[in-house]
């Protein structure tokens, strides 16, 4: 079974978390880092590995402790 991963922020290396719908832009690191969606995309895309998965887990503890707390 081949496994192809869709090419968005959430999956890019460079992409840091801010909170849980988007994060910042780490490909260039000469200028101030635009904040993006976890779903944008762009051409500099590097895949994550296992990051893509420690992100997913970040974003549903963090949106369960948003839940609760309500």
């Amino acid at each position: 079974m081949i496994y192809l991963q869709n090419r968005t922020c959430l999956n890019c290396k460079t992409f840091r978390m801010e909170d849980t719908e988007s994060g910042l832009c780490r490909v260039d690191k000469a200028v101030d880092y635009p904040l993006k969606s976890k779903d944008d995309t762009c051409d500099q895309w590097t895949d994550s590995g296992q990051q893509y998965h420690i992100r997913l887990g970040w974003i549903k503890k963090t949106l369960q402790k948003e839940k609760e707390g309500s």
